[in-house]
Protein backbone atom coordinates (compact mmCIF):
# COMPACT_ATOMS: atom_id res chain seq x y z
CA UNK A 1 0.00 0.00 0.00
CA UNK A 2 2.94 2.03 1.12
CA UNK A 3 4.92 1.50 -2.42
CA UNK A 4 1.79 2.25 -4.35
CA UNK A 5 0.60 5.40 -2.42
CA UNK A 6 4.28 6.18 -3.39
CA UNK A 7 4.36 5.98 -6.76
CA UNK A 8 1.13 7.98 -7.47
CA UNK A 9 2.02 10.95 -5.40
CA UNK A 10 5.37 11.59 -6.84
CA UNK A 11 3.26 11.45 -10.55
CA UNK A 12 0.37 13.97 -9.92
CA UNK A 13 2.11 17.33 -9.67
CA UNK A 14 3.62 18.66 -13.22
CA UNK A 15 3.58 18.62 -17.27
CA UNK A 16 1.40 15.89 -18.67
CA UNK A 17 1.66 14.06 -22.31
CA UNK A 18 -0.72 11.23 -23.84
CA UNK A 19 2.99 9.98 -25.17
CA UNK A 20 4.91 7.11 -23.83
CA UNK A 21 8.26 8.37 -23.15
CA UNK A 22 11.20 6.51 -21.63
CA UNK A 23 13.87 7.85 -20.40
CA UNK A 24 16.90 6.02 -19.05
CA UNK A 25 18.96 7.91 -16.80
CA UNK A 26 22.42 5.98 -15.72
CA UNK A 27 24.34 7.78 -13.34
CA UNK A 28 28.51 7.51 -12.39
CA UNK A 29 29.99 6.99 -15.68
CA UNK A 30 33.89 8.05 -15.73
CA UNK A 31 34.56 7.84 -12.37
CA UNK A 32 36.34 5.61 -10.42
CA UNK A 33 35.38 3.69 -8.06
CA UNK A 34 37.25 0.10 -7.32
CA UNK A 35 40.09 -0.33 -9.15
CA UNK A 36 40.05 -4.30 -9.53
CA UNK A 37 39.54 -7.06 -8.11
CA UNK A 38 42.90 -7.67 -6.71
CA UNK A 39 42.01 -4.28 -4.31
CA UNK A 40 38.74 -5.66 -3.37
CA UNK A 41 41.05 -8.49 -1.17
CA UNK A 42 43.48 -5.68 -0.36
CA UNK A 43 40.82 -4.02 0.98
CA UNK A 44 39.27 -6.51 3.16
CA UNK A 45 42.93 -7.91 4.08
CA UNK A 46 43.21 -4.64 5.72
CA UNK A 47 40.41 -4.61 8.05
CA UNK A 48 37.89 -2.80 5.74
CA UNK A 49 34.73 -4.16 5.95
CA UNK A 50 32.66 -3.31 2.64
CA UNK A 51 29.97 -5.89 2.40
CA UNK A 52 27.30 -3.93 2.74
CA UNK A 53 28.24 -1.16 -0.44
CA UNK A 54 27.37 -2.77 -3.27
CA UNK A 55 29.37 0.13 -5.17
CA UNK A 56 33.14 -0.79 -3.55
CA UNK A 57 31.71 -4.47 -4.05
CA UNK A 58 31.06 -4.12 -8.01
CA UNK A 59 31.39 -0.63 -9.93
CA UNK A 60 34.41 0.72 -11.56
CA UNK A 61 35.24 1.89 -14.44
CA UNK A 62 33.59 0.46 -17.56
CA UNK A 63 35.47 -2.06 -19.36
CA UNK A 64 35.76 -2.82 -22.94
CA UNK A 65 33.73 -6.17 -22.86
CA UNK A 66 31.34 -4.26 -20.22
CA UNK A 67 30.45 -1.38 -23.27
CA UNK A 68 30.39 -3.69 -25.87
CA UNK A 69 27.57 -6.17 -24.66
CA UNK A 70 25.50 -3.04 -23.28
CA UNK A 71 25.22 -1.97 -26.77
CA UNK A 72 24.77 -4.72 -28.09
CA UNK A 73 21.83 -5.72 -25.84
CA UNK A 74 20.14 -2.09 -26.42
CA UNK A 75 20.46 -2.74 -30.28
CA UNK A 76 18.49 -6.20 -30.12
CA UNK A 77 15.68 -3.89 -28.90
CA UNK A 78 13.36 -2.20 -30.82
CA UNK A 79 9.91 0.02 -30.87
CA UNK A 80 7.25 -0.33 -33.32
CA UNK A 81 9.37 3.06 -34.78
CA UNK A 82 12.86 0.26 -35.28
CA UNK A 83 13.95 2.33 -32.53
CA UNK A 84 16.64 1.10 -29.71
CA UNK A 85 16.52 2.22 -25.99
CA UNK A 86 19.08 4.88 -25.37
CA UNK A 87 20.87 5.70 -22.44
CA UNK A 88 21.40 9.05 -20.86
CA UNK A 89 25.52 8.47 -19.58
CA UNK A 90 25.90 11.20 -16.34
CA UNK A 91 29.26 11.55 -16.31
CA UNK A 92 31.85 12.53 -14.07
CA UNK A 93 34.82 14.09 -16.18
CA UNK A 94 37.78 14.04 -13.67
CA UNK A 95 39.42 11.97 -11.19
CA UNK A 96 42.24 12.51 -8.31
CA UNK A 97 45.60 12.12 -10.12
CA UNK A 98 46.57 9.73 -7.38
CA UNK A 99 50.31 10.04 -8.10
CA UNK A 100 50.87 13.57 -8.14
CA UNK A 101 48.80 14.15 -4.91
CA UNK A 102 51.41 11.54 -3.29
CA UNK A 103 54.40 13.45 -5.22
CA UNK A 104 52.91 16.58 -3.19
CA UNK A 105 53.54 14.80 -0.14
CA UNK A 106 49.43 15.02 0.51
CA UNK A 107 49.23 19.14 0.61
CA UNK A 108 47.98 19.60 -3.46
CA UNK A 109 45.08 18.12 -4.95
CA UNK A 110 45.66 17.27 -8.81
CA UNK A 111 42.96 15.19 -10.84
CA UNK A 112 43.12 13.91 -14.32
CA UNK A 113 40.53 14.14 -17.12
CA UNK A 114 38.42 10.34 -16.95
CA UNK A 115 39.89 9.76 -20.64
CA UNK A 116 43.18 9.46 -19.15
CA UNK A 117 42.16 7.30 -15.99
CA UNK A 118 41.04 5.06 -18.85
CA UNK A 119 44.21 4.54 -20.21
CA UNK A 120 45.66 3.29 -16.87
CA UNK A 121 43.16 0.52 -16.63
CA UNK A 122 44.17 -2.86 -18.22
CA UNK A 123 41.28 -3.86 -20.24
CA UNK A 124 39.89 0.11 -21.12
CA UNK A 125 41.99 0.98 -23.86
CA UNK A 126 39.28 1.47 -26.23
CA UNK A 127 37.03 2.42 -23.56
CA UNK A 128 36.33 5.77 -24.95
CA UNK A 129 36.53 4.67 -28.50
CA UNK A 130 33.16 2.78 -27.94
CA UNK A 131 31.72 5.54 -26.15
CA UNK A 132 31.66 7.73 -29.30
CA UNK A 133 30.39 4.84 -31.02
CA UNK A 134 27.33 4.19 -29.14
CA UNK A 135 26.85 7.96 -29.52
CA UNK A 136 27.25 7.67 -32.84
CA UNK A 137 24.94 4.89 -32.87
CA UNK A 138 22.42 6.95 -30.64
CA UNK A 139 22.76 4.55 -28.02
CA UNK A 140 24.81 6.71 -25.26
CA UNK A 141 24.46 10.76 -24.57
CA UNK A 142 26.43 11.67 -22.04
CA UNK A 143 25.44 14.25 -20.16
CA UNK A 144 27.18 16.42 -16.90
CA UNK A 145 27.21 15.11 -13.32
CA UNK A 146 30.19 16.90 -11.70
CA UNK A 147 33.89 17.45 -12.59
CA UNK A 148 34.64 14.82 -9.87
CA UNK A 149 32.30 12.85 -7.65
CA UNK A 150 34.10 13.74 -4.45
CA UNK A 151 34.50 16.40 -1.86
CA UNK A 152 37.91 16.74 -2.86
CA UNK A 153 38.01 19.47 0.40
CA UNK A 154 37.16 16.93 3.33
CA UNK A 155 39.13 14.34 1.93
CA UNK A 156 42.26 16.35 1.45
CA UNK A 157 41.60 17.23 5.32
CA UNK A 158 41.18 13.36 5.99
CA UNK A 159 44.28 12.62 4.11
CA UNK A 160 46.14 14.61 6.45
CA UNK A 161 46.33 12.16 9.02
CA UNK A 162 48.15 9.28 8.23
CA UNK A 163 47.18 6.22 10.34
CA UNK A 164 43.68 7.08 9.19
CA UNK A 165 41.15 4.76 6.87
CA UNK A 166 41.36 7.61 4.55
CA UNK A 167 45.17 7.32 3.94
CA UNK A 168 45.09 3.51 3.98
CA UNK A 169 42.30 3.51 1.09
CA UNK A 170 44.38 6.25 -1.07
CA UNK A 171 47.22 3.36 -0.99
CA UNK A 172 44.40 1.26 -3.15
CA UNK A 173 43.94 4.22 -5.49
CA UNK A 174 40.32 4.65 -4.05
CA UNK A 175 38.68 6.69 -2.41
CA UNK A 176 34.61 6.08 -2.15
CA UNK A 177 34.60 3.91 0.79
CA UNK A 178 30.43 5.27 1.88
CA UNK A 179 29.81 6.23 5.29
CA UNK A 180 27.54 3.35 5.98
CA UNK A 181 31.27 1.26 5.81
CA UNK A 182 33.57 3.34 6.91
CA UNK A 183 34.97 2.87 10.22
CA UNK A 184 35.85 6.61 10.39
CA UNK A 185 33.10 9.26 11.66
CA UNK A 186 33.17 11.44 8.75
CA UNK A 187 30.84 13.07 6.47
CA UNK A 188 29.92 11.61 3.04
CA UNK A 189 33.05 12.51 0.35
CA UNK A 190 30.87 11.78 -2.36
CA UNK A 191 28.67 14.42 -2.53
CA UNK A 192 31.21 16.63 -4.30
CA UNK A 193 28.67 20.42 -4.11
CA UNK A 194 28.04 19.76 -0.58
CA UNK A 195 29.38 22.75 1.61
CA UNK A 196 30.86 22.61 5.24
CA UNK A 197 32.30 26.40 4.70
CA UNK A 198 33.45 29.44 2.26
CA UNK A 199 36.23 27.46 0.82
CA UNK A 200 33.76 24.39 -0.24
CA UNK A 201 31.84 26.93 -1.65
CA UNK A 202 34.16 28.18 -4.10
CA UNK A 203 35.92 25.55 -5.12
CA UNK A 204 32.89 23.56 -5.59
CA UNK A 205 31.48 26.69 -8.37
CA UNK A 206 34.64 26.44 -9.85
CA UNK A 207 34.85 23.02 -10.42
CA UNK A 208 31.07 23.05 -11.98
CA UNK A 209 32.41 25.50 -14.25
CA UNK A 210 35.39 23.44 -14.97
CA UNK A 211 34.00 20.88 -15.00
CA UNK A 212 31.02 22.36 -17.70
CA UNK A 213 34.15 23.37 -20.11
CA UNK A 214 35.56 19.86 -19.86
CA UNK A 215 32.68 18.28 -21.27
CA UNK A 216 31.93 20.53 -23.91
CA UNK A 217 35.67 20.26 -24.96
CA UNK A 218 35.51 16.20 -24.37
CA UNK A 219 32.14 15.62 -26.63
CA UNK A 220 32.11 18.98 -28.35
CA UNK A 221 28.62 20.01 -27.67
CA UNK A 222 27.01 21.76 -24.01
CA UNK A 223 25.14 19.35 -21.51
CA UNK A 224 21.67 20.77 -21.27
CA UNK A 225 20.94 18.73 -18.39
CA UNK A 226 23.01 17.67 -15.48
CA UNK A 227 22.40 15.75 -12.33
CA UNK A 228 23.87 16.67 -8.87
CA UNK A 229 26.07 13.89 -7.04
CA UNK A 230 24.14 12.64 -4.40
CA UNK A 231 20.95 14.85 -5.55
CA UNK A 232 22.91 17.50 -3.07
CA UNK A 233 23.23 21.32 -4.50
CA UNK A 234 21.82 24.93 -3.97
CA UNK A 235 20.56 27.72 -5.50
CA UNK A 236 24.05 29.30 -5.85
CA UNK A 237 25.13 26.45 -8.13
CA UNK A 238 21.72 26.57 -10.43
CA UNK A 239 22.70 30.01 -10.85
CA UNK A 240 26.50 28.66 -12.06
CA UNK A 241 24.70 26.45 -14.17
CA UNK A 242 22.34 28.29 -15.99
CA UNK A 243 25.30 30.64 -16.84
CA UNK A 244 26.88 27.76 -18.08
CA UNK A 245 24.28 26.66 -20.82
CA UNK A 246 22.37 23.95 -18.73
CA UNK A 247 18.82 24.40 -19.12
CA UNK A 248 17.27 20.70 -17.12
CA UNK A 249 18.13 19.22 -13.59
CA UNK A 250 17.64 16.00 -13.10
CA UNK A 251 17.17 14.65 -9.68
CA UNK A 252 14.69 12.97 -7.48
CA UNK A 253 11.79 13.94 -5.74
CA UNK A 254 14.14 15.44 -3.30
CA UNK A 255 16.94 17.98 -3.17
CA UNK A 256 19.71 18.66 -0.30
CA UNK A 257 20.31 22.25 -0.74
CA UNK A 258 23.79 23.32 1.65
CA UNK A 259 24.28 26.31 3.17
CA UNK A 260 27.84 27.25 5.07
CA UNK A 261 25.64 29.32 7.81
CA UNK A 262 23.20 26.48 8.35
CA UNK A 263 24.00 22.49 10.17
CA UNK A 264 22.51 20.02 7.62
CA UNK A 265 20.85 20.25 4.26
CA UNK A 266 17.34 21.93 3.19
CA UNK A 267 15.03 19.97 2.27
CA UNK A 268 13.31 21.04 -1.06
CA UNK A 269 10.80 19.26 -3.26
CA UNK A 270 10.02 19.13 -6.53
CA UNK A 271 7.90 17.68 -9.63
CA UNK A 272 8.95 17.02 -13.41
CA UNK A 273 7.85 20.33 -15.08
CA UNK A 274 8.79 22.26 -12.29
CA UNK A 275 10.53 26.14 -13.30
CA UNK A 276 12.48 28.10 -11.48
CA UNK A 277 12.40 31.51 -12.20
CA UNK A 278 15.61 31.06 -13.87
CA UNK A 279 14.01 29.30 -15.99
CA UNK A 280 15.43 25.73 -15.35
CA UNK A 281 13.47 22.91 -15.90
CA UNK A 282 13.51 20.12 -12.75
CA UNK A 283 13.14 16.76 -14.02
CA UNK A 284 12.10 13.98 -11.34
CA UNK A 285 12.94 10.32 -11.46
CA UNK A 286 9.50 8.58 -11.03
CA UNK A 287 11.35 4.57 -11.81
CA UNK A 288 14.10 2.65 -10.34
CA UNK A 289 16.14 -0.13 -11.75
CA UNK A 290 19.05 -0.87 -9.39
CA UNK A 291 19.39 -4.80 -9.33
CA UNK A 292 23.16 -4.65 -7.72
CA UNK A 293 21.52 -2.45 -4.53
CA UNK A 294 19.64 -5.45 -3.84
CA UNK A 295 19.67 -8.82 -5.85
CA UNK A 296 16.75 -10.66 -3.92
CA UNK A 297 14.48 -8.17 -5.24
CA UNK A 298 12.33 -8.48 -7.77
CA UNK A 299 13.26 -4.89 -9.97
CA UNK A 300 11.65 -5.73 -13.59
CA UNK A 301 8.49 -6.51 -12.14
CA UNK A 302 8.71 -2.93 -9.91
CA UNK A 303 9.94 -1.29 -12.29
CA UNK A 304 7.41 -2.05 -14.78
CA UNK A 305 4.62 -1.29 -12.09
CA UNK A 306 6.51 2.19 -12.04
CA UNK A 307 6.25 2.77 -15.86
CA UNK A 308 2.70 1.60 -15.55
CA UNK A 309 1.95 3.99 -12.59
CA UNK A 310 4.12 7.28 -14.39
CA UNK A 311 1.54 6.14 -17.78
CA UNK A 312 -1.59 5.88 -16.26
CA UNK A 313 -1.16 9.76 -14.83
CA UNK A 314 0.29 10.91 -18.60
CA UNK A 315 3.90 11.10 -17.31
CA UNK A 316 7.11 10.51 -18.65
CA UNK A 317 8.81 7.33 -17.18
CA UNK A 318 12.25 8.55 -15.89
CA UNK A 319 14.34 5.29 -15.28
CA UNK A 320 17.30 6.15 -12.37
CA UNK A 321 19.72 3.44 -12.41
CA UNK A 322 23.37 3.52 -12.41
CA UNK A 323 26.89 2.71 -13.81
CA UNK A 324 27.47 -0.19 -11.31
CA UNK A 325 24.34 -2.43 -12.84
CA UNK A 326 26.37 -2.88 -15.92
CA UNK A 327 30.26 -3.56 -14.69
CA UNK A 328 31.65 -6.69 -14.97
CA UNK A 329 34.98 -5.71 -14.83
CA UNK A 330 35.39 -6.58 -10.88
CA UNK A 331 33.17 -9.69 -11.21
CA UNK A 332 31.47 -10.42 -14.24
CA UNK A 333 28.40 -12.17 -12.32
CA UNK A 334 27.14 -9.02 -11.58
CA UNK A 335 26.95 -7.69 -15.30
CA UNK A 336 25.68 -10.86 -16.90
CA UNK A 337 23.20 -11.58 -14.22
CA UNK A 338 21.73 -7.29 -14.24
CA UNK A 339 22.23 -7.17 -18.01
CA UNK A 340 19.50 -10.65 -18.19
CA UNK A 341 17.41 -8.06 -15.99
CA UNK A 342 18.06 -5.12 -18.20
CA UNK A 343 16.98 -7.10 -21.28
CA UNK A 344 13.66 -8.52 -19.78
CA UNK A 345 12.60 -5.31 -18.45
CA UNK A 346 13.15 -3.40 -21.75
CA UNK A 347 11.08 -6.23 -23.65
CA UNK A 348 8.77 -5.95 -21.82
CA UNK A 349 8.12 -2.02 -22.10
CA UNK A 350 8.35 -2.77 -26.01
CA UNK A 351 5.13 -5.19 -25.61
CA UNK A 352 3.65 -3.76 -23.18
CA UNK A 353 3.57 -0.51 -24.91
CA UNK A 354 4.60 -0.64 -28.01
CA UNK A 355 4.14 2.74 -29.13
CA UNK A 356 6.74 3.32 -26.62
CA UNK A 357 9.63 6.15 -27.36
CA UNK A 358 12.78 6.18 -25.96
CA UNK A 359 14.09 9.63 -25.42
CA UNK A 360 17.34 10.63 -23.18
CA UNK A 361 17.09 13.48 -20.79
CA UNK A 362 18.13 16.47 -23.17
CA UNK A 363 16.10 15.44 -25.77
CA UNK A 364 12.81 15.10 -23.19
CA UNK A 365 14.14 18.63 -22.03
CA UNK A 366 12.47 19.84 -25.53
CA UNK A 367 9.25 17.72 -25.22
CA UNK A 368 8.46 19.21 -21.66
CA UNK A 369 9.40 23.04 -22.73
Amino acid sequence: MKNALRRNLVNIPGCRTNRKIVAIESDDWGAIRLPSAAILKEIKKAGIDVSNDHYIQNDSLASEKDLTELFVLLKTIKNRAGESPKITANSIMANPDFIKIRESNYREYHNEPFTKTLKRYPEHGRSFDLWKEGMEAGLFRPQFHGREHLHVNRWMKGLSDKKSETFKTFQFSLYGISTISTNENRKSYMAAWEWDDEKDKEFSLKSIKEGLQLFEDTFGYRSLTTIAPNYTWNREIEEVLHENGVRLLQGGPVQRSPDVNRDGNKIIRHYTGQKNDLGLTYLVRNCRFEPSADPNKDWVASCLKEINTAFRWRKPAIIETHRVNFIGYIDPINRDRNLKLFKELLENIVKTWPDVEFLTSDELSHVIN
